[in-house]
């Protein structure tokens, strides 16, 4: 991957509008989102959740996009949801392997590690750890699952309240993502929650 230019960052003023919500995520692409503006959004009522890859993306020479540790303890302990790849785990946490337990004594209370194909590990303080299954389907580009994944999840527990249901609801949403090639197809209603439900049947929850 490869960044041929860069944008301005966001500041305060351009988000001085932005209305209440139940649910606010933040997922920057190349820290466009600084670190005093994400801990604003961070303080913001709701559910607030951050997928950080954008914060472990370094330019190297000839714009070539490089993996780059991160940390900011202040800003993990204020997030209801933390989501990473599995990859990106590691560089979250500075050591090779980063289990759900050790991310979550950064702070958040919920930490959502994707796996692609082989689905997502959810950890919750108040319920423990799950496997929460990919949906079998073709995958024809996995660009942006993860983004539907968690948005999907958001909008669920914060209308209905239940996290484990909320999760299946996200992993349906994401196998009709990545069945197209960008963001062409999310699925309708009652296709979306018949997936949820065998998703939700084969979530089991994890020893460790």
């Amino acid at each position: 991957m490869w960044a041929l230019a860069r944008c301005p960052s966001l500041t305060c003023a351009d988000l001085a509008g932005l209305p209440r919500t139940s649910a606010t995520h933040m997922g920057p692409i190349l820290y466009e989102i600084p670190r005093t503006l994400a801990s604003s959004l961070a303080a913001r009522d709701g559910i607030v959740s951050l997928d950080p890859q954008g914060y472990l993306r370094q330019i190297l020479p000839g714009g070539l996009i490089g993996r780059s540790k991160w940390r900011n303890p202040a800003l993990l302990k204020k997030l209801d949801v933390l989501k990473v790849s599995e990859q990106e785990a590691s560089f979250v946490i500075g050591r090779d392997y980063a289990s759900p337990r050790k991310l979550a004594k950064l702070g958040p209370e919920v930490i959502l590690i994707t796996r692609g194909e082989s689905g997502t590990i959810l950890w919750s303080k108040s319920m423990g750890i799950f496997n929460v299954p990919a949906f079998r389907t073709r995958v024809r580009d996995p660009t942006g699952a993860g983004d539907a994944l968690v948005g999907a999840l958001l909008v669920t527990w914060a209308k209905d309240g239940d996290l484990l249901w909320a999760a299946a609801v996200g992993s349906a949403l994401a196998s009709f993502v990545v069945e197209s090639v960008g963001p062409a197809n999310f699925g309708a209603i009652k296709e979306i929650q018949r997936r949820a439900s065998v998703i939700s049947d084969q979530t089991k929850r994890r020893g460790s």
